[in-house]
């Protein structure tokens, strides 16, 4: 179960349940999307996917498998490892604090406020009452 909450055009998904599951980040003006998924870990990172409106899409899945057609397979093993797919989206693998800062600088738009800022994980509310975007 999940609620939603929408600021200033940035749609903010939550599980009722914060301990676990998937917290998505929607920049409705761009199509930006961050989801943090909790359920996954590598070592001491949650995974991490953002499609950012440049036409990239990046996870902390170092491991990333893609199937491209019938027959082609692109297996992901190191960070910064990427691929560019025919349609130009470019799919890269970077740890998730990379990620987390790309996203701060990517994902608004400059007359958008910051409502969420994903390095520090924090929500800023139009009072600018700031809350964790998921708890510990």
């Amino acid at each position: 179960m999940y609620f939603e909450k929408i600021l200033d055009g940035i749609q903010i998904i939550l599980p009722f349940e914060r301990k676990f599951e998937c917290y998505i980040v929607i920049n409705m003006r761009t199509e930006a999307k961050i989801i943090f998924n909790r359920t996954v870990m590598f070592g001491d990172e949650i995974l991490v996917t953002y499609t950012d409106s440049f036409g990239n899409f990046m996870s902390n899945n170092k491991n990333l498998k893609l199937t491209i057609g019938e027959n082609e397979i692109i297996q992901f093993k190191n960070y910064r490892d990427q691929y560019v797919l025919n349609n130009n989206l470019t799919v890269t693998t970077l740890p998730m604090k990379d990620i987390q800062e790309i996203a701060n600088s990517t994902f608004y738009l400059d007359d958008q406020r910051h409502v969420v800022d994903f390095v520090n994980l924090i929500i800023k509310d139009d009072d600018d009452n700031i809350e964790p975007l998921f708890f510990k």
